[in-house]
């Protein structure tokens, strides 16, 4: 009698591609949402109010910091499994992909500064002196070491997420080891309901703290985006599975920020959004994987960066040419900034991010270290 074939359930899952795109391109909507919250009071508008998508916009953060931590967990395990992983120059590679941008940002916030005063319209105190400066200049402005966000204020998010890469070899190795996934799962979902709850005693909001000490939001969200790395090498959703539970888990997130429920409801909700929409890499058609989209989630961390100078520059001009838009006028004036932040924004991607980025990769102080010390000694003269 012939041996029975062997069962389909005991196949080995499917393994992550080199890039997980869905998360590149998911990176555009997570910091979008972050924009669009942070004009909930212009033009006395009170989009926030009106509408639980803006108001709740600050969320996007907290995604944005579940799918890094999923990444970052990949590209070190595959850097690491290749022998290319070295921490210094992985830290390099960040910085690299942010600050040259961050530098620029802050510069143009200063040129406002300086029309500012020049049309008499200081600033108020505090928020542009040569300490907070220091703080940004450091990215530990979201440490806890300034009471306020400063210079250019959206900056506190690459300060967390750097808090975030300096931690990661610890989060590596809790989340990456031999702990079952599903363990580190269930401790980042406890630590962010315990974190989440000992902030509302304080009467702050965790998921909005930005200078309080907003570095500690990447704490559960790497862990967990981490920790579901982990399990998604182990395990892989049954076929067909993947792009469903994206869409159930996206349309739980749109109507709980409509609903205005707890964040303690829709946190959780974006590991499973995270986690299927990577899920959907491991097929023939990865979601969230058109050019236009990966170009977008490429190019997010830009447009963040320069809204809101942009911000400044546009409704002062606005108010200086019409005067206050009222009505209708009013919420044209307000939707047409985002299509004068995403143009910036791609402006500067390819005029500062990307070859700055691509200069400061080819001179890594870590890639000359690897060449030199793999370079073999010359032989002497006889």
């Amino acid at each position: 009698m012939a041996e029975p074939a062997p069962a389909e359930a005991h196949a080995a899952p499917a393994s992550y591609p080199t890039q997980i795109t869905p998360l590149i391109g998911l990176r555009f909507f997570a910091l979008a949402w972050v924009i669009l919250n942070q004009f909930r009071f212009h033009l006395d508008l009170h989009a926030g109010d009106r509408s639980g998508i803006v108001f709740k916009g600050y969320l996007g953060a907290a995604l944005f910091f579940v799918l890094t931590g999923f990444l970052t967990a990949h590209l070190f395990t595959t850097d690491r499994a290749d022998g290319r992983f070295r921490y210094g120059a992985s830290l390099w590679a960040k910085l690299a992909g942010f600050y040259p941008l961050h530098l620029a940002a802050i510069a143009a916030m200063g040129g406002l500064l300086i029309a500012g005063h020049a049309i008499g319209a200081p600033p108020p105190q505090g928020l542009f002196d040569a300490k907070s400066i220091a703080a940004n200049l450091g990215l530990v402005q979201a440490w806890g070491v300034m009471p306020t966000v400063s210079w250019n204020f959206p900056s506190w998010l690459i300060s967390a997420e750097w808090f975030a890469a300096l931690a990661f070899p610890l989060t590596a190795w809790i989340a990456l080891g031999r702990i079952n996934p599903v363990a580190v799962i269930a401790v980042a979902l406890a630590s962010f309901a315990t974190m989440f709850e000992i902030a509302d005693y304080h009467h702050v909001l965790f998921t909005d703290m930005t200078a309080q000490i907003g570095a500690l939001q990447t704490v559960p969200a790497f862990l967990f985006g981490a920790g579901l790395y982990a399990f998604g090498r182990r395990a892989s959703l049954p076929g067909g599975w993947a792009t469903p539970l994206a869409a159930l888990a996206a349309a739980w997130i749109v109507a709980a920020a409509l609903m205005r429920l707890s964040d303690l409801a829709i946190w959780p909700v974006f590991g499973v959004l995270v986690f299927a929409l990577a899920e959907t890499a491991k097929t023939a058609k990865p979601a969230l994987s058109q050019p236009a989209v990966l170009y977008l989630g490429a190019a997010a961390m830009s447009l963040y960066l320069v809204y809101l100078p942009v911000d400044i520059a546009y409704f002062h001009g606005v108010e200086r040419l019409v005067g206050t838009p009222t009505g209708a006028r009013a919420w044209a004036v307000w939707a047409g900034v985002f299509p004068v932040i995403l143009a910036v924004g791609l402006v500067a991607y390819q005029l500062i991010t990307r070859p700055a980025a691509a200069w400061l990769e080819a001179h890594s102080p870590f890639a000359l270290l690897a060449r030199r010390i793999a370079r073999p000694a010359e032989t002497p003269a006889t």
